[in-house]
């Protein structure tokens, strides 16, 4: 797998986070906020989330304050809640600009300026996680007679 995925310190809990070099955004599921017991922050204006397929768009209406903790940085970070299928969320470049992060794809590591260095996930990882959060995914849909 190509994409690099680690588990990080978010809201107190361990979330599965996208490393995404391609994301505009820091985000973060509503659902993963709430289990967080993170505080939702009500956008003024609504925000048009444009994906990277042609009229695939939604609208981000809230966004929420983490204490985060991985990489040796720690603080608060502001991520968006957007709704997520795979991920709790993603790590885009507001975050990665802002803190000097470097993927090497090469290495499958996530590197902070500091020297810290984070593993991304096998995707034997990464299906374990997916397994445990979501049972039904890789079963075959029930067969009629």
């Amino acid at each position: 797998m190509a994409c690099l995925a680690a588990m990080v310190k978010i809201g107190g809990a361990e979330a599965y986070v996208l490393f995404d070099s391609g994301s505009n955004t820091d985000s973060i599921t509503p659902e993963y906020a709430k289990a967080s017991g993170l505080i939702n922050i009500r956008l003024a204006e609504q925000v048009t989330l444009q994906l990277g397929c042609i009229n695939s768009k939604s609208k981000i209406l809230f966004g929420t304050c983490a204490p985060i903790d991985f990489g040796g940085i720690k603080g608060h970070l502001y991520l968006d809640q957007v709704n997520l299928d795979r991920y709790d969320g993603i790590i885009g470049t507001p975050f990665m600009n802002r803190h000097g992060v470097v993927l090497d794809f090469g290495a499958r590591e996530v590197r902070f300026p500091g020297g810290q260095i984070i593993k991304a996930m096998s995707s034997l990882e990464e299906a374990s996680v997916l397994q445990d959060r979501h049972p039904w995914v890789g079963l075959s849909a029930p067969r009629g007679n």
